[in-house]
């Protein structure tokens, strides 16, 4: 009987991997159903505004239901993080407005009640969207009116004061955390560390040789130590993440001086920008793409031959050339 029992799986083989696959994923999200999401989760649509009423840059506006998940008081009385994550955050139903931006399928989500911060408008988050290199990564982008539910686990890990500026996950949501317009060019400095995210999370193979990178150079550490929230992958996108803010970000000279630190890293990192840039489309090409391109010009003729030269000296025969050795064969 188990003889055909095993032959008739054999016979149909994909078949039931497609079946264990899907029963898979149904068990993970039935375990994970009352989970808090970044983000909230989005509920029903309650108000589709007139096309005569969508701004500009937009394609349509709906405000549907949503429901939050805001942070405890503190963090101590949960000895783990996972029965902090399951039974902390604090639930709030309310309204949410839904931007889609015209030409790509990425909605910005800013919350249909007044804030009590000097919050920016869907104008504003859309010229922040559109400086990125591709802003159709991005699925949501998420304007929280309240800081991010994990803080007081962080500070409790830690033992400092730190507030999350903002949030990315797999499928494509980067939330920002109280995105105040005083904040200036911060807002988008978060935001193109979130993307960097993004892109790290479908870049699998680069990020393998970014992490290899590390025995021709010390790879360059974040800022501030990454917190992991059970995902191994956390620290080399942080560094990723990091190192990509300094390329990208809006001060040319701390671009030259991190891409001529590390050389290799920084040629790997911008190869997979580069490739994401000239694979945007003409219409949705970035608001700062000549200062990619300028950065582009500088990376090929300043840091690549560095880049080289590095890889090149970690080489077997480099290492005997210093000891004074002839290679095997000669």
């Amino acid at each position: 009987m188990s003889k055909i029992i095993a032959a008739q799986i054999l016979a149909h083989g994909p078949e039931v991997l497609v079946l264990l696959v899907y029963v898979v994923l149904l068990g993970h999200m039935f375990l994970n159903r009352n989970l808090p999401r970044l983000g909230g989760k989005i509920g029903p649509r309650r108000v589709r505004w007139p096309v005569s009423l969508t701004p500009q840059g937009f394609s349509r506006v709906d405000c549907r239901a949503i429901t939050l998940f805001e942070r405890p008081p503190d963090a101590a009385p949960y000895t783990n993080f996972k029965t902090y994550v399951r039974e902390a955050p604090l639930r709030r139903a309310a309204l949410v407005r839904i931007y889609r931006v015209a030409g790509c399928n990425t909605r910005i989500e800013i919350m249909d009640e007044p804030a009590n911060f000097e919050r920016i408008d869907a104008a504003e988050a859309l010229a922040l969207l559109r400086e990125l290199p591709d802003a159709r990564l991005v699925y949501r982008l998420h304007l929280s009116d309240q800081p991010s539910f994990l803080d007081p686990w962080v500070r409790k890990v830690t033992g400092k004061e730190i507030f999350l500026l903002g949030n990315a996950t797999t499928s494509g949501l980067i939330v920002l955390y109280l995105p105040d317009r005083r904040l200036g060019q911060m807002l988008g400095l978060t935001l193109l560390h979130e993307w960097l995210h993004l892109l790290a999370f479908g870049s699998a193979g680069t990020i393998r040789r970014f992490k290899r990178a590390n025995r021709v150079e010390p790879r360059p550490e974040p800022a501030l130590a990454p917190v992991s929230f059970g995902d191994p992958r956390t620290p080399v996108h942080e560094a990723w993440s990091d190192l990509g803010e300094s390329l990208f970000g809006y001060d040319k000279t701390i671009a030259r001086e991190t891409a001529l630190a590390a050389p290799v890293h920084a040629m790997i990192l911008w190869r997979r920008v580069d490739k994401v840039l000239r694979k945007t489309p003409r219409r949705l090409r970035s608001t700062r793409f000549d200062e990619f391109q300028a950065l582009g010009q500088f990376m090929r003729q300043e840091v690549a031959p560095r880049a080289r030269a590095a890889r090149a000296s970690r080489r077997p025969w480099a290492r005997w050339r210093r000891q004074g050795k002839e290679p095997p064969g000669k």
